[in-house]
């Protein structure tokens, strides 16, 4: 992920971190490429990931321009080192990592986004 200044300001429409969308709602969704996903995010003990890590892109970015994700970073964002870093360093607005009153619901960990995209 580029170094830029991250722009969005809360979940897109098909953002798979939603509980009212699924894979089939994401624009050229490929299940292999959500599932290595899981990278980027705690683990089920709620450690990680670690220092490193790529960052959740969202799925609107364009290659070698990728911006993290809204609802990711409102999500678990914050639980990313790279993620902490990119807020001191100014690149990430601290308040994408909140949940805003008139965000639609999301997720609460990665688990539940990928048992809702395998359809389970």
């Amino acid at each position: 992920m580029t170094q830029s200044t991250y722009k969005h300001t809360k979940p897109c429409e098909s953002c798979p971190w939603r509980i009212d969308k699924g894979a089939a709602d994401i624009p050229g969704f490929s299940l292999p490429l959500a599932e290595r996903l899981a990278a980027t995010c705690p683990d089920e003990r709620g450690f990680g990931p670690d220092y490193g890590a790529p960052m959740f892109a969202c799925h609107h970015s364009k290659e070698n321009g990728e911006i993290p994700c809204a609802g990711w970073l409102a999500a678990v964002g914050e639980r990313h080192p790279n993620v902490r870093i990119a807020v001191m360093e100014g690149r990430i607005n601290p308040r994408a990592l909140d949940r805003a009153p008139d965000a639609p619901q999301l997720h609460e960990n990665y688990r539940e986004v990928l048992a809702k995209l395998r359809g389970q």
